[in-house]
């Protein structure tokens, strides 16, 4: 049975210019490694699991096909007019996993397997980035994740009746809501937990 990734071809290092700083000679391994994360670990708690599918199930829709501007609108977003009459700004679902796994990347890329455990990177003529710097900067961008999610998700709750796979119980009262929350929380799982011990 062959369980090879397919998410670096839906998200591919040319996505990532304009967003962060991906080299051209990129570690791929380790930009799959935070693709694959924020969808695990992001992007399917954030949305859920049905959601998520459907879209990526119909990421290379057809232009023409019945259903061609309803993913095109969520997937890549742009402006609708939200609940209130507003014009309103959805960044979209595929720069969200972006900067979601942008997040990862800038820590997961500062480290290397070795045969004698995780080494950080370090040469002769670089000086590697402290890692509470590489957290900040991970950080950052893990809010601007967070707020293109509520962008698509404000997109959503507008137009829910047009995805029936969206769980909208996190959705305001003004655009209606119904349904038990399952969804809406990403997990971080990155840091050091620390504990305090005391002796009696």
């Amino acid at each position: 049975m062959d369980c090879s990734n397919t998410n670096l071809s839906i998200i591919q290092a040319s996505d990532f210019d304009c967003v962060g700083q991906v080299a051209h000679h990129c570690n791929l391994p380790k930009l799959c490694i935070a693709i694959n994360e924020a969808l695990e670990f992001d992007i399917i708690p954030l949305f859920c699991y049905e959601f998520v599918d459907d879209i990526i199930n119909n990421w290379y829709i057809e232009p023409g096909t019945p259903d061609f501007d309803k993913y095109q609108k969520v997937i890549c977003g742009g402006s609708y007019p939200g609940c209130n009459g507003k014009l309103m700004r959805n960044i979209g679902f595929k720069k969200t996993w972006i900067y979601y796994a942008y997040s990862r990347y800038v820590l997961i890329n500062s480290f290397n397997d070795t045969a004698n455990g995780t080494a950080r990177k370090n040469d002769d003529h670089t000086f590697y980035t402290e890692f509470k710097d590489l957290k900040s900067l991970s950080d950052k961008y893990r809010n601007m994740g967070h707020e293109a999610y509520a962008s698509v998700h404000d997109f959503l709750c507008s137009n829910k009746s047009s995805y029936l796979k969206f769980d909208d119980c996190n959705c305001n009262k003004s655009c209606g809501c119904q349904g038990s929350c399952k969804c809406g929380k990403t997990k971080k799982m990155s840091g050091i937990k620390l504990s305090v011990l005391s002796k009696k």
